[in-house]
């Protein structure tokens, strides 16, 4: 049975991002034991350099996002896809010949100039396939992608371990060759391509405007920004609680863990919930039961029941992004697809990235306050979904 060419697109990008993910964390969460190889000797300048060059390549992207996904719009995917596969494999097998510091951070830039794959995957992985499946397959690619995240490090230890980070670099650079060839044979742009005019002012062109799009942005931000609070906090509110020392860096990884896998397992389900509820009510239904959850945090002074109410947020955050990107694909133009999800993909980067920043700034004056701010950002969002979200 021969597969349709939406099918094949859904394959080739969802193997793409997969390997580019399940590749990152395969290096990244040994980057500081990198930094100190290659002669930087103190542990703030350590600090210093892991913080720099995990947030450059991200800060670029996000940047560059909307003008490669234009780009990808005026003259096919399929071409911007390579790039980007081809750029990653290439950038991460070079960083393992890294002499300097310099060398590391200088092709972590040049990997946001010239990689951002994440940026227009959503925008590759929709192409050519029906309406109504387009939930389903947005799911599909998030949850993928997540649960490559997840079993990453722990195959990246073994690596680390066994043959050491510069060489686990070669492997990641290895790797990422299989996103290319994946997208270089089975990935396929539209049979006509109108090329868009550079000054277009019909309404297409104003789809970003719309409430649905604005609400969606609003959501892509604000739920990966309280979704990124945890991570730099989830040590030490355990130690606060009362995790023995000597169990706390296996605990920590657990939950960590157990959470990427539940949002791994909710972006699935989601996408294939979408088509049988208003997208409107189940984002809605989402935040507020997220609200449920973030408030007896406020108050949990067990590990156990932290656990619990972090693996149960978890569950309900990939789902949420998941509907977000479904809501918006509805007023976005085909032929304006790249555009409108490397914004949306761009924005969802940013709030990554502000999200340690703010849990930072909240944790000086109580970790517990975290919980309580994430609480009235979820509240907001509730209250722009009812109001924006038609259907």
């Amino acid at each position: 049975m021969q597969l349709h060419q939406w099918r094949k697109n859904q394959i080739a990008v969802t193997i793409s991002g997969a390997c580019l993910s399940f590749g990152y964390t395969l290096v990244m969460p040994f980057l500081p034991i990198y930094v100190r190889q290659l002669g930087i000797e103190s542990t703030a300048a350590i600090a210093f350099w892991s913080g720099l060059i995990l947030a450059a390549s991200p800060l670029l992207a996000s940047l560059m996002g909307p003008f490669w996904g234009r780009l990808g719009d005026r003259h096919g995917m399929k071409m911007l896809a390579t790039r980007a596969t081809a750029v990653n494999a290439i950038c991460w097998f070079l960083m393992g010949f890294s002499q300097t510091v310099w060398h590391l951070f200088l092709l972590r830039l040049l990997l946001g100039l010239l990689g951002g794959f994440n940026n227009v995957s959503v925008a590759l992985v929709t192409q050519l396939s029906p309406r109504e499946k387009v939930p389903s397959i947005i799911g599909t690619l998030q949850s993928w992608t997540i649960l490559s995240a997840a079993i990453g490090p722990f195959f990246g230890g073994l690596l680390a371990s066994s043959i050491g980070i510069r060489n686990t670099f070669f492997v990641t650079g290895i790797l990422n060759w299989l996103s290319f060839f994946s997208i270089l044979f089975l990935y396929k742009d539209e049979e006509v391509s109108k090329p868009l005019d550079a000054g277009a002012t019909d309404s297409t062109a104003g789809f970003w405007r719309r409430p649905e799009y604005f609400t969606t942005v609003l959501i892509l931000f604000f739920v990966n920004m309280a979704d990124r609070t945890f991570g730099p906090i989830i040590p030490l509110f355990l130690e606060e609680l009362g995790t023995p020392q000597a169990r706390l860096e296996m605990v920590s990884g657990v939950v960590i863990s157990i959470a990427a896998f539940g949002e791994a397992f909710s972006a699935w389900l989601s996408g294939r919930l979408a088509n049988r509820v208003s997208l409107r009510r189940l984002i809605s239904i989402r935040l507020g039961i997220s609200i449920l959850v973030l408030v007896p945090m406020v108050f949990v002074h067990t590990t156990q029941g932290f656990s619990f109410l972090r693996v149960a947020l978890a569950l309900l955050a990939g789902g949420t992004l998941t509907l977000a990107l479904s809501a918006a694909h509805h007023v976005i133009p085909g032929e304006r697809r790249g555009a409108g999800f490397s914004i949306l993909s761009s924005t969802s980067m940013l709030g990554g990235a502000v999200g340690p920043l703010i849990s930072g700034s909240l944790a000086a004056i109580s970790i517990r306050s975290i919980f309580v701010f994430n609480s009235v950002v979820y509240l907001l969002m509730m209250g722009f979904v009812h109001r924006n979200v038609k259907h």
